[in-house]
């Protein structure tokens, strides 16, 4: 079982890192605020370690019992894309779709409560740091072509 100390670090830590990427999208005024990347980390970290505390749990009571907590990096995986679709959905004047790099990192900050939830705290803060340098850079070649 995961004690509830390491509960609230893991937790914690998802939510740092979600918020270092969500305040760039929300300094940039981007579609999705930094909230909501808090809460897609926290939430994604919390469900992953819950999952992990059952799936220990009920195989110490029944041994016949069979939990995958995979399934759920699944669950989680798929119910972001909705929420990164909501992002997505609104068309400039021009056709072009708004809000795809918003729906990438709110994606991606879920694989980062992913993997604070199963404790790969370093590797969470690489991607959290990865994903910032990864907007800023296009934004930046971005704004450098249109110019």
């Amino acid at each position: 079982m995961i004690e509830f100390s390491d509960f609230v670090l893991r937790v914690l830590f998802a939510g740092g890192c979600g918020l270092i990427v969500g305040l760039d999208r929300e300094i940039k005024g981007k579609p999705l605020g930094a909230g909501a990347y808090v809460l897609v980390a926290i939430g994604s970290a919390a469900l992953m370690i819950v999952t992990l505390n059952f799936a220990m749990s009920s195989m110490a009571e029944n041994e016949a019992m069979n939990v995958d907590p995979t399934r759920l990096i699944q669950g989680i995986v798929g119910g972001i894309g909705f929420l990164g679709a909501g992002a997505i959905m609104s068309p400039n004047k021009d056709g072009r779709l708004r809000g795809v790099g918003s729906g990438a990192a709110i994606w991606s900050v879920g694989s980062i409560g992913v993997a604070c939830g199963l404790s790969y705290l370093k590797e969470a803060a690489f991607m959290a740091v990865l994903i910032f340098i990864v907007l800023n850079v296009f934004d930046w070649l971005h704004l450098r072509s249109s110019r």
